[in-house]
């Protein structure tokens, strides 16, 4: 777990939660999400504080608590309330200056701030898996685990409920249920780099032939 990535995601609204189970493992969280932190030192507010080399006159423009782990969510390393839902679409989006993964459940899609996954960065990423896990409330979390151990547990973004989100999405979507093809960008890329170009119409690359030349495909 890297703690300066956690650092660097609670620094943008200031919020430390530190969350102690009955057994005394400690989860740091913002609100937003919580990171295990198994098989660390006890820590307070000022120790983690420390850690996150916020220095000691900009402090108090933190918001911290200590509070024993949220009843609401199974936060046990196995969960009869939760679901593996495999890895993040291929499509992602950037909104507002943040990037976002979207899983799929069904007919349901979720989204993730992509910042969230950033201290898990250190895990091996063979054995992370992604499970939905529900609320006592008919909410829900993604689980995140490394093998059977849980490590984090991230809230999902509601984008959807931003206007001009849902309408430039709709406008996208309805933009290359139009344009099926690339058609127009071999054209261009033709005419501006030569006939050798040769455009994949499923990425938009340009490939080359079997003796590592570029070519066209007709």
């Amino acid at each position: 777990m890297k703690l300066k990535a956690i650092a660097s995601l609670f620094n943008a609204n200031k919020i430390l939660i530190i969350y102690t189970d009955k057994d005394g493992e400690q989860w740091l969280s913002n609100g937003a999400a919580a990171y295990s932190m198994r098989g660390m030192p006890h820590m307070t507010p000022e120790i983690v504080l420390r850690i996150f080399d916020v220095p000691p006159d900009k402090q108090s423009k933190w918001h911290t608590r200590e509070e024993a782990l949220p009843e609401a969510l199974d936060f046990s390393d196995i969960s009869e309330a939760e679901q593996e839902i495999g890895e993040p679409l291929k499509v992602g989006i950037m909104w507002r200056g943040n990037s976002y993964h979207f899983y799929k459940d069904g007919s349901k899609i979720y989204s993730f701030n992509v910042s969230y996954f950033k201290p898990l960065c250190d895990e091996d990423a063979e054995y992370l898996t992604f499970h939905k896990r529900e609320t006592k409330n008919g909410g829900f979390a993604l689980a995140v685990k490394v093998a059977l151990e849980l490590k984090a547990v991230i809230m999902p973004s509601f984008m959807h409920s931003d206007d001009v989100f849902t309408d430039e999405i709709k406008h996208i979507s309805q933009y290359f249920q139009k344009m099926k093809t690339l058609k127009n960008l071999a054209n261009a890329a033709e005419e501006v780099f030569g006939s050798d170009c040769n455009i994949n119409a499923d990425t938009g690359e340009v490939t080359e032939n079997e003796q590592g030349e570029l070519t066209h495909e007709e």
